[in-house]
């Protein structure tokens, strides 16, 4: 090629810069590339010599210059841009459909060798294996030799014409048991079997790569099959392969039903192996070698993937066989040997190994107790694992170690009860021969104190003085064919961990015998020293009144006699009882409940619910042990994942800081000044003052105590009478939208009589207003507007009668300050009218504020004792026709509200008022549900809206109802307050639990470090050194991000 010519260019147009756009959307962000054109346009430009575009600097910007642009871009004056960091994953797909034939194309070139040397060896290679990485070709010594420590790996065999699917076995591979799983002779080894053995498959790998094979595979014109027949007739017993056994077609990669193969079961599928035991004197027996190596007879990583996939994605025992059938072959799967029963059986012995391991019992010998086998919640009080209770002598107010308030309440258990109906579960073909491995060891209580106590209670039917919750449960009572319609049990309610032994299956519905020993059983659990127990249960009403009898009654029931056990209902159910239900049982007004629902027992079935159809049909023991390591592995993420959830309780908890510190320095500074000062104190009172009325405003106007001239002296009153013809309009207006398109003749008769008075007073008005602003005021037509109205009835009609526009004077505009403008008054003499006017819209303002208040307490109240009282039709319609009526007088004062709010921003209102007169909309005019309805759902937050707080003293004084309304409304603001105080003091506790739960596991750990170095057991040490680091290292990234969050805020 010869060299790069200098050419020099002149651009056609501007120069653009590209950048990128970004459209925000609700899922993702999308954009796409737009130019930004230049301001000036570049002249000519000398070009530098070309380069390949793979040369070019390259700044990780783009620019756009014209279609034959070759300047060098940087001596231009360009504004370069970053591109973006982050393309959706529509971007990659629109990349990836130009590319798809080329990446097929390379997929089909993998189907035949590039090169048929042995990537180890050179030699011709005849074996691919499919799980080895880049899946490299191998001859067959290379092949046997590099998969001794790998015999699971799937390989296949190159026939001249295809890869097919072919079996390790067929290499010569032999797995060796004892030795370190070497080859090498020991007693009972015949050294001369695996040369035989070895020399037979290297002469049948000699024959494949020579393509001499049966009649499916290519063969050469000299060679026949009667030769191939003949080599296969060499090999030792047991190793042949040919299509005569069992009649297996080509190309599947398992040798079936032969007494010198063993079936594995393996992640990759289903493998048959020629497995040497070691004979050795010394030997271990014939079933500990195979598991020595990691096999049970299946591997230890199907077994382990396998319960990854059950608790996971709900994956039955069943369709995972299924998937291994696949594997193996994609077009034989129903010749795989069908080994499902005893990957169920085996896969629960390695349930059982797991959790004996796990829990530190192959460290020590020791009895195992009721819940063992099974982790609790961290977070959770539990004397003597991370708490220590305090005594008589120590301080109740504050910890000495962490400097928090210690209150009686704090050390209290939180459990909620529940049942779940999809975990049924069909009576056993044969449960006389059912064997149990870990029967109460784990969240299921054992069998046989729990049948005692079910036949020892007595199922007593109670008279329900709430709501008719036994309909719900009745429909769960159906036991037909099902050995246990359900499961019930108890979980820790803040957190949601499942407690150990203290979950039963139910016969005949949820019966409160059931429950009675759920919750016995949960309530022993680490609990020792408690003294306070919240119990969280959706029929708590009824189920709490004969707990204690129920208890003194059985052998089987007990709890500690100091236990104060404090009935609670979640915040979901207690809306389907009686309203007194919600103030007696709902947790917002418990002491020490903190914030919690006591709803988290629903999230728990969930994956439960996934797994219980395949456990539907399993025996007995084999359910409830599938069940405990759904519930345990449960516990262990919510374990893992505690500090998390605590951070995000804590933030949830704490309060604006820069708040509370100005009100502190507000509550210190008082207590030095109140000696001196007494007034300083007024800090504890509510400091919102009822604003001024119209009346009041007009009284000193009358008085002389507001400045004026004498000519002035009676505009306040003439400014009054206007508001007051104002308010008439807005109330004659409403009264005529109410009306709609067809009023009778009484109706249009009460209506003109009452334009009539209103346009005789506007007539008047009138004619005082040239007094105050000259002459000129009553030049030019009369303007019409309509007032805006805020009307809370639905069924009012837009459209009115058509004889009612001829005359309108409730839409005729007086002529106020605030309606002429500022600078008509001006050019009047004025200005003082347009101030005078302000301060009386300020007290209108108030005044219409204060009625809202008034009749929107009147109607709370109207609702609670009359509406929902009302037991007929009559009743009824009258308590309803009050409704209307106080809606009418509603809608009347908040229109003149929104009429006064508009006319003071006209007169020129600073900032500062109008956001304290804040814009009034419909939603602001509920009426409250604390008093209307006390049990309905989604008050738990409520507040009022932000007019209520603007005049506290006053309203009350003047309505009683209006005094209770108040009251219930500072009560359930009160304990909304006490109960975000309480979370925030229990989460730092929490906080501190957890570190301490993490440490004293970690201190167990390294106890059972010291007794397996006793025992020297290397193995038994180095599980528990790995143990207690996991447990440290949960520890240090505990303690890190609650100081991280508390240093935060």
């Amino acid at each position: 090629m010869g060299g790069s010519k200098v050419q020099e260019w002149t651009p056609t147009r501007n120069i653009s810069v590209v950048e990128w756009k970004k459209t925000f959307r609700s899922r993702k962000v999308t954009g796409k590339w737009v130019e930004r054109p230049k301001i000036r346009k570049i002249q000519s430009v000398p070009a530098t010599p070309t380069k390949s575009s793979s040369k070019q600097p390259s700044q990780n910007m783009l620019y756009d210059g014209g279609d034959e642009f070759l300047g060098d871009l940087d001596q231009q004056d360009f504004i370069p841009l970053q591109l973006p960091k982050s393309l959706s994953q529509n971007d990659y797909l629109r990349q990836w459909v130009p590319k798809t034939q080329q990446y097929l194309n390379i997929l089909l070139g993998q189907e035949a060798p590039a090169d048929r040397s042995c990537i180890i060896c050179g030699t011709d290679g005849v074996y691919k294996c499919h799980q080895c990485f880049s899946e490299p070709l191998l001859c067959t010594n290379c092949c046997r030799m590099k998969h001794q420590r790998l015999p699971f790996h799937r390989i296949s065999q190159w026939t001249g014409g295809f890869f097919e699917d072919c079996c390790l076995v067929k290499t010569g591979l032999v797995i060796s048991l004892g030795h370190n799983r070497n080859p090498y002779p020991c007693q009972g080894y015949e050294v001369d079997d695996i040369e035989n053995f070895l020399a037979a498959t290297s002469a049948d790998a000699k024959h494949a790569d020579d393509n001499i094979g049966p009649e499916q595979y290519p063969k050469d014109s000299n060679n026949s099959n009667d030769a191939y027949d003949a080599k296969l007739e060499e090999q030792p017993t047991g190793v042949r392969y040919s299509n005569d056994i069992d009649d297996l077609p080509t190309g599947v990669p398992f040798i079936k039903n032969h007494k010198t193969m063993t079936t594995i079961v393996d992640k990759s599928g289903v493998h048959t192996h020629i497995i040497k035991y070691c004979t050795c004197a010394d030997a271990p027996s014939a079933d500990i070698q195979p598991f020595q190596m990691g096999m049970f007879p299946a591997s230890f990583d199907v077994l382990d993937d396998f319960l990854l996939d059950n608790l996971e994605c709900g994956t039955s025992a069943m369709n995972y066989y299924n998937k291994l059938r696949r594997m193996t072959t994609g077009v034989f799967p129903h010749l795989v040997p069908d080994h499902y029963r005893e990957l169920m059986r085996v896969a629960r012995q390695w349930c059982q190994l797991k959790l004996l391991k796990w829990n530190g019992f192959g460290h020590e010998l020791k009895g195992i107790r009721p819940g063992d086998l099974a982790l609790f919640c961290p977070a959770c009080p539990q004397p003597g694992i991370n708490l220590t209770l305090p005594t008589e002598d120590d301080s109740e107010e504050n910890n000495s170690e962490a400097d928090l308030a210690t209150p009686s309440w704090l050390y209290s258990r939180s459990l909620v009860m529940d049942g779940n109906f999809k975990a049924e579960h069909l009576h056993a073909a044969n449960p006389i021969d059912e064997v149990s491995l870990m029967d109460g060891h784990g969240f299921m209580v054992g069998d046989t104190m729990y049948k005692a106590h079910l036949a020892n209670a007595k199922d007593t039917m109670q008279r329900s003085e709430c709501n008719n919750h036994r309909a719900v449960n009745q429909a769960n009572v159906s036991h037909h064919r099902l050995k246990a319609t359900g499961i019930g049990g108890c979980a820790c309610a803040r957190h949601g961990c499942f407690v150990p032994h203290a979950m039963v299956d139910f016969q005949k519905g949820e019966r409160q015998m059931n429950m009675d020993y759920t919750l016995c059983q949960g309530l022993k659990h680490n609990a020792n020293g408690i003294r306070h127990a919240l119990t969280f249960y959706n029929v708590n009403c009824q189920y709490h009144k004969h707990l204690k009898d129920h208890i003194a009654d059985s052998v089987f029931l007990d709890i500690q006699p100091e236990l104060e056990i404090i009935p609670v209902i979640g915040l979901w159910h207690v809306h389907g009882h009686q309203d007194n239900c919600y103030v007696r049982y709902a947790s917002n007004f418990i002491q020490g409940a903190a914030r919690i629902d006591g709803e988290i027992m629903e999230t728990l079935w969930a994956p439960l619910n996934i797994i219980s159809p395949s456990a539907r049909g399993m025996g007995t023991p084999h359910r409830k042990e599938c069940l405990d390591y759904q519930m345990n592995d449960c516990n262990f993420m919510k374990m893992i994942q505690m500090s998390k959830a605590l951070c995000r309780k804590f933030r949830k908890a704490s309060a604006d800081e820069s708040q509370v510190r100005d009100w502190e320095e507000q509550e210190k500074l008082a207590q030095e000044r109140r000696s001196n000062d007494p007034t300083a104190m007024d800090i504890y009172e509510v400091q919102l003052r009822k604003g001024a009325s119209q009346e009041e405003l007009h009284l000193l106007e009358v008085n002389g105590q507001c400045l004026g001239t004498a000519r002035r002296r009676g505009a306040a009153t003439w400014l009054a009478e206007g508001l007051s013809i104002e308010e008439t309009q807005v109330t004659l207006q409403m009264d005529i939208r109410k009306l709609g398109r067809h009023p009778t003749e009484n109706q249009r008769l009460d209506i003109g009589r009452r334009r009539e008075r209103l346009q005789g007073d506007i007539d008047h008005w009138a004619e005082m207003a040239v007094t105050f602003c000259g002459d000129g005021i009553g030049d030019g037509e009369p303007q019409v507007m309509e007032h805006e109205l805020l009307m809370l009835e639905e069924d009012s009609d837009d459209e009115t009668a058509s004889d009612f526009k001829l005359f309108e004077p409730e839409k005729v505009v007086i002529p106020m300050p605030s309606n002429l403008g500022p600078s008509t008054c001006t050019k009047m003499g004025g200005t003082d009218l347009i101030d005078q006017e302000l301060v009386l819209r300020v007290g209108q303002a108030n005044d219409a504020l204060h009625n809202i208040r008034v009749h929107l307490a009147d109607k709370a109240v109207i609702f609670h004792k009359t509406v929902r009282a009302a037991r007929s039709q009559a009743k009824s319609t009258r308590a309803w026709a009050q409704v209307h009526s106080v809606d009418r007088i509603v809608s009347i004062q908040a229109s003149i509200y929104s009429k006064c709010r508009s006319q003071l921003s006209k007169l020129g209102a600073d900032q500062h008022l109008l956001e304290r007169y804040r814009p009034l909309v419909k939603e602001d005019l509920k009426v409250s549900t604390a008093v209307t309805n006390p049990n309905a759902r989604g008050q738990r937050n409520n507040i009022l809206a932000w007019f209520w707080s603007m005049d506290v003293d006053g309203d009350s004084n003047g309505s009683d109802w209006l005094n209770e309304f108040y009251r219930v409304h500072w009560l359930r603001a009160k304990a909304l307050r006490d109960r975000w105080e309480e979370e925030l003091l229990l989460v730092q506790h929490e906080m501190s639990w957890t570190c301490n739960f993490f440490l004293h596991k970690a201190e167990g750990w390294i106890r059972l470090g010291r007794i397996g170095k006793d025992a020297e057991n290397m193995g038994h040490i180095a599980y528990a050194a790995w143990q207690c680091k996991m447990y440290q290292h949960l520890y240090q990234d505990a303690s890190d991000a609650f100081m991280t969050v508390k240093t935060s805020i």
